[in-house]
């Protein structure tokens, strides 16, 4: 791909994204979405690069914003953002360090911050149905103008469900041409049994035709 079409393909994602963030500010006129967790049919869907650009966006416009890797099984966040370290939420939750050690800043976006997941428990079902999970984000939420959480993907696990039940919304990622249909009707009534308010699905790896720049994803 030439570096004409990468510049407008990375344009018009970011396109994308801002207008998964204008729909988020809009989708609730009454009550502000503020905790918002993202969850998938399967891996490799791109939820976690899609939840990560999301905040990011949301920092971009001003507000303050932290992001947590709760994918306890196979955390990315860190990777994605360029950040190593493998110090974030069972450390902190298990009391090994506290909230100032637990949470890196973003690299380009000083109100972006990020707690990771820290090392993978046995028991990340566990964890996340805990109160002490639950006042941890909680306490967040008095702090920042919109905490995003990453979870598994929703048709294998439970702990998306886990995390919608206390979350204000949950956001769906689709990987287009490769996700089935029964897959997502199943990933998608886990949600519902617990009343996941879902507030709408992220299509990804959509090709893009277009006749000035090419076909590209």
């Amino acid at each position: 791909m030439s570096s004409r079409n990468n510049y407008y393909s990375a344009s018009m994602y970011e396109e994308a994204i801002r207008s998964v963030r204008t729909n988020i500010q809009f989708s609730s006129l009454d009550k502000k979405n503020k905790v918002i967790s993202i969850t998938s049919t399967k891996p490799a869907e791109g939820k976690s690069t899609v939840i990560y650009k999301l905040a990011k966006s949301f920092a971009d416009n001003g507000d303050k914003v932290i992001l947590l890797d709760c994918d306890l099984r196979s955390p990315s966040i860190s990777e994605i953002a360029g950040i190593n370290d493998n110090v974030g939420i069972t450390n902190y939750l298990t009391g090994k360090v506290n909230i100032q050690r637990a949470i890196n800043k973003d690299r380009e976006q000083s109100n972006l911050d990020m707690i990771f997941t820290g090392p993978v428990p046995p028991n990340p079902a566990e964890i996340l149905a805990s109160d002490t999970f639950k006042e941890f984000v909680e306490d967040l939420s008095k702090e920042y103008d919109y905490v995003f959480i990453d979870t598994p993907p929703s048709g294998l696990f439970t702990d998306a469900s886990l995390v919608s039940t206390i979350s204000d919304g949950v956001i769906f990622v689709i990987k287009s041409s490769d996700t089935k249909k029964e897959d997502i009707s199943l990933a998608l009534e886990n949600l519902k049994k617990v009343d996941a308010h879902i507030l709408g699905a992220v299509l990804t790896h959509m090709p893009i035709k277009d006749k000035k720049y090419g076909n590209y994803y």
